[in-house]
């Protein structure tokens, strides 16, 4: 993992603007979120099992995150790298392959090293930089 520096950690915003924000420079919410938490996310780098990730976590300081004038606060952005385990999934469940809904494994490393860190590093950066102005003037 790397942190980056970034001027809307700790900001606070209304997350409706920030996911309309976040949207228009094609981050969109990660599917981890809680309703008292969540990230941004976007995709840096895919090839076959591997994902490199820019995520923008926030914390919810009020109202709660399925509504567009829940307040937020930005915590520390980071680049990780995901490797998929592409093998048979060993708590895989028959029944649930069968019926469908065994759909996804866990990564084999959710953190795994990163090469090239000072590549990533950069365009991540710049990713942010793209939306730190207008996050800035979001901002309550």
């Amino acid at each position: 993992m790397i942190a980056l520096k970034s001027k809307i950690e700790g900001k606070m915003v209304i997350y409706g603007n920030a996911l309309k924000l976040f949207k228009e420079a094609g981050m969109d919410i990660g599917g981890g979120w809680k309703y008292d938490h969540g990230m941004f996310d976007t995709i840096l780098y895919q090839r076959e099992e591997t994902t490199i990730y820019l995520r923008v976590p926030f914390t919810v300081l009020q109202g709660e995150l399925d509504s567009p004038n829940t307040i937020i606060r930005f915590q520390t952005p980071f680049v990780i790298k995901h490797v998929m385990n592409i093998g048979l999934d060993d708590e895989d469940s028959p029944s649930m392959t069968v019926a469908g809904l065994e759909q996804f494994q866990a990564p084999q490393d959710p953190d795994a090293p990163i090469d090239r860190q000072h590549e990533f590093a950069i365009d991540a950066q710049t990713k942010l930089d793209e939306i730190a102005e207008d996050v800035l003037f979001a901002s309550i």
